[in-house]
């Protein structure tokens, strides 16, 4: 299972850059007026909130790092697409952005693994030493 847990963060993460980078390239040339808002928070934090789900989120995915943090994040990034941006556009449209959603619920749900910083952090901090 752990390795499984494991194919799916790598695969996840890595497939989101490729969403995420065109974004970070538009937030860093400064076009994010044509970025939409679909929270009416403005164009350029709507576009600085996703840059930070789709590639913040994905490369704390892909090392298994805060691992349930980022893919909460991912979930409500995936909520705003699919239900805010995409709305009724139809399943088409919307397939990808759920199949996204479910792959951030069941890494929020089964955590990381144990192939990951996550776990190792834990086992370290919680070694109990035997005099």
């Amino acid at each position: 299972m752990d390795f499984g847990v494991l194919l799916l963060r790598l695969g996840v993460g890595a497939m989101m850059l490729v969403h995420g980078i065109p974004k970070l390239n538009m937030l860093l040339s400064g076009n994010w007026a044509m970025f939409e808002d679909p929270l009416g928070i403005g164009s350029f934090l709507s576009l600085l909130l996703c840059v930070g789900a789709e590639v913040g989120c994905s490369v704390l995915l892909f090392f298994g790092f805060l691992t349930r943090l980022a893919s909460l994040i991912l979930i409500i990034n995936m909520c705003v697409a699919l239900f805010l941006y995409l709305g009724l556009s139809g399943w088409g449209a919307q397939e990808l952005a759920a199949i996204y959603l479910l792959i951030y619920l069941t890494l929020f749900y089964t955590g990381p693994g144990k192939f990951s910083v996550d776990a190792w952090w834990l086992r370290r901090d919680c070694k109990i030493e035997v005099e």
